[in-house]
């Protein structure tokens, strides 16, 4: 059994120009790490992912209030679930549609389409983040296209 922490305080910052956003990788896919050294990965990561034989990537992610995700699209579809907080999703651009989203929604983006996140005030002291994790296949990691979450 192997059992990853993806608590808020080993999140580290997400590269990019991602203003107020970090995350916690939980599952990589084994074939595609940034490197091999694993003692190297788990100090840069807090903490060793779960390392599967499986194209897929699941990150925590947080996102401060007032935070946002710049907005770019990736190769593979996107399942997006937020688990605490409040923000707003869009898809589709500038002029695309956009959506208020809190706990307990899940949002599917599809491949190739333009996507970002912006997260809203705090309702409590108790909660500092948007919290949601992302799920996605790791085929845009093998192509390394926007795979920011390392």
């Amino acid at each position: 059994m192997h059992i990853r922490r993806f608590s808020p305080d080993l999140k580290t910052k997400i590269p990019g120009r991602h203003r107020g956003l970090y995350g916690v990788p939980i599952q990589l896919d084994r074939a595609y790490l940034p490197t091999q050294n694993l003692e190297d990965l788990a100090q840069r990561l807090n903490g060793l992912p779960l390392l599967l034989n499986r194209p897929m990537i699941v990150v925590a992610m947080y996102l401060e209030p007032h935070s946002a995700m710049d907005e770019h699209s990736v190769g593979a579809p996107i399942l997006f679930l937020v688990t605490a907080g409040k923000g707003f999703v869009r898809i589709g651009g500038p002029t695309g549609q956009t959506q208020r989203v809190s706990a307990g929604d899940a949002v599917l983006w599809p491949a190739q389409l333009d996507h970002m996140e912006v997260a809203l005030d705090a309702l409590s002291l108790n909660l500092r983040f948007l919290r949601c994790v992302r799920i996605f296949t790791n085929s845009l990691a093998s192509k390394r296209q926007n795979c920011t979450c390392l």
